[in-house]
């Protein structure tokens, strides 16, 4: 079913009721320009009990979305529609993610409590706009303002701050002066904000198509400085002695700009630098940022769970973090072993490294990233290449090292296994052989250093 047959559906329904209800928020943005519809909102005066029962009435399942802050859920034509009573005033308590809310009201007065111009208008069953603050020629304009006196409306809810940004980078559209001062003004009430809403307003926003203009504005506003405060240093941090006009946030900005729009990869791009404020070193007249990749993994790590990311999640951004310099140190001179142990220590990973890779070189001297990639071009097709070649599997089984050195199962199992494939793609060993004593003597040569590791590392573990 169509938007538009879900609408008229919706109106009918509410309409044999003599219940007046109207289409507001993002479906009435989209709808004027012309765009799909993400989601589809109606606003009502009855509160939920009585939308329940009209809906039922009508033969459509409903379901809680929130059901104490006034919405219904259904799905009708295969498509999720959201009906909410008329709010006069929300505002959420800091740290919760759900807002004391007043019912009530009138249309009008529904509006002006959302949070800007934009999703500040309605459509009557007739199809006629209802747009009290100017979100018409807001839109038209595309300008990003407040239909009530902004300071009033980010004392209600903190998080509109970070939506006008989400906004700026799904748009394009510019953030009107007397918005964005308050914002400046009253950036440290985002600090009262669950960390569950940031994250999904981040992801959001780092998915856009203005990604870079938002993120820029979202430094110079310093809302950035109250959640994600460790990419503050970041800003007029120079790389290099002689380029004064390049600083490591500008150039994370165009990295995040040049990474296709998916959450993992662009929270990747944002965080991969963002310890060399912590290890930069002058030597000799040249800026050096050495290891910078570990310890901006670690923060990486501690960040994203701040945030109450997924761990797995967690775990794949902080392994992106720690890998992304691994494909600039490839030469022409790497053998295939070399090549083979690249690919398996990027593991499933690989793709999104090498994606990061391309994104990290972009935006340094035009002829130093025409050599960089050709050379991540020719790392490319090598990688290509030896995955299409058969995959070399271990010549011994772990049953057979755990009987001949009398171990018992673990990781350390593993650990010599992995170690019998870099002898193999080192050129050490045979990738077959008959007499499989090469490989345990090659093995009984390795344990001791092997065996001294785990106790080290057992001993740090219980310290």
């Amino acid at each position: 079913m169509k938007e538009g047959e879900i609408f008229k559906k919706i109106y009918e329904i509410f309409g044999k009721e003599k219940v007046e209800i109207y289409l507001v928020g993002g479906a009435v943005r989209d709808t004027l320009r012309g765009e799909e519809i993400k989601d589809i909102d109606f606003a009502t005066p009855v509160e939920p009990p009585r939308i329940k029962k009209i809906l039922n009435g009508a033969g459509i399942r409903t379901y809680p979305v929130g059901w104490e802050f006034g919405t219904v859920g259904a799905v009708i034509g295969g498509k999720e529609v959201h009906i909410t009573t008329y709010r006069r005033k929300e505002k959420y308590k800091p740290g919760d993610r759900k807002p004391e809310v007043e019912f009530g009201g009138s249309i009008e007065e529904d509006l002006r409590r959302r949070d800007f111009t934009i999703n500040a208008m309605a459509l009557t069953p007739e199809g006629k706009l209802i747009d009290p603050f100017g979100g018409r020629e807001d839109l038209e304009k595309g300008i990003i303002r407040t239909p009530q006196d902004p300071d009033d409306s980010f004392q209600d809810d903190p998080l509109r701050m970070l939506r006008a940004f989400r906004f700026q980078s799904q748009l394009g559209f510019k953030i009107e002066k007397n918005t964005f001062d308050s914002i400046k003004r009253n950036a440290f009430r985002v600090m009262i904000l669950s960390k569950e809403r940031i994250q999904m307003e981040m992801n959001k926003l780092l998915v856009g198509k203005f990604v870079e203009k938002a993120l820029l504005n979202l430094m110079n506003s310093t809302l950035l400085n109250y959640f994600l405060y460790e990419l503050y240093p970041l800003k007029d941090l120079h790389q290099s002695i002689q380029e004064h006009h390049k600083d490591v946030w500008k150039h994370t900005v165009r990295v995040v700009g040049n990474t296709p729009p998916e959450e993992v990869l662009r929270w990747a791009a944002l965080l991969h630098d963002i310890a060399k404020p912590y290890v930069r070193s002058v030597e000799q007249g040249e800026i050096h940022f050495y290891r910078h990749e570990d310890l901006g993994a670690e923060m990486a790590f501690h960040i994203l769970t701040r945030l109450k990311f997924p761990k797995k999640m967690v775990k794949e951004v902080a392994f992106l973090v720690a890998k992304h310099m691994r494909p600039a140190l490839y030469r022409s001179e790497w053998t295939d072993s070399a090549v083979r142990r690249f690919i398996r220590e990027m593991g499933e990973r690989l793709e999104k490294v090498m994606t990061l890779a391309k994104a990290d070189i972009t935006s340094y001297r035009p002829e130093r990233v025409r050599e960089r990639l050709r050379l991540l071009g020719e790392l490319s097709s090598r990688v290509e290449r030896l995955l299409s070649v058969r995959e070399v599997t271990c010549p011994v089984n772990g049953f057979e090292i755990m009987e001949r050195f009398s171990l018992s199962p673990g990781p350390l199992i593993g650990k010599i296994k992995s170690l019998l494939l870099e002898g193999i793609l080192n050129g050490e060993l045979p990738e077959t052989s008959e007499d499989k004593e090469i490989y345990f003597q090659f093995i009984e040569k390795k344990l001791p250093s092997l065996l001294a590791n785990d106790i080290c590392g057992e001993k740090k573990e219980q310290k």
